[in-house]
């Protein structure tokens, strides 16, 4: 931490070594690593899972699946931001784990899930974003109607 109180964030080999053990390696850290070890991981993962690096992990999916299940066993508000970036950078066409247990999101993390759902661009999800469409959060409501105003150009 500076004199500011601003925290940096960084990754080292070890986070790389991790990351490339595989998502059960993964899975192991998060669930045992303090704060900023869970941050460094999670910030190292952002490069590997980009496309721009060129690393095409194998088990890219179980990736996409544990950061999904990490959401609902995470209870800090920047790992959970942390996570919600990694799955809308990255997860691709789909999020059936986060979709199927949407009622079992906590309502400060409910427009950031459908958010992720909808910028899949996964037309299997309209039913669900048309569940929220009149939400009595506005912010949920508008997420929902702009993923669906999307999905409508498809």
């Amino acid at each position: 931490m500076d004199d500011n109180g601003s925290r940096y964030i960084s990754y080292s080999q070890k986070h790389n070594e991790i990351v490339e053990s595989g998502s059960v390696a993964i899975k192991k850290y998060l669930s045992e690593a303090d704060y900023d070890e869970k941050r460094s991981l999670l910030l190292c993962l952002d490069r590997y899972l980009d496309p721009y690096f060129g690393y095409n992990l194998p088990f890219f999916d179980e990736i996409i699946l544990l950061l999904q299940k990490q959401l609902f066993q995470e209870q800090d508000r920047n790992i959970k931001n942390d996570l919600f970036q990694l799955l809308t950078d990255y997860s691709r066409e789909q999020l059936d784990y986060l979709a199927e247990r949407i009622d079992q999101v906590e309502p400060h993390d409910l427009a950031d899930a459908l958010y992720a759902i909808g910028i899949t661009y996964n037309k299997k999800y309209v039913p669900l974003l048309l569940n929220f469409e009149n939400h009595g959060d506005l912010i949920v409501q508008r997420v929902a109607r702009d993923a669906l105003k999307e999905l409508s150009k498809i």
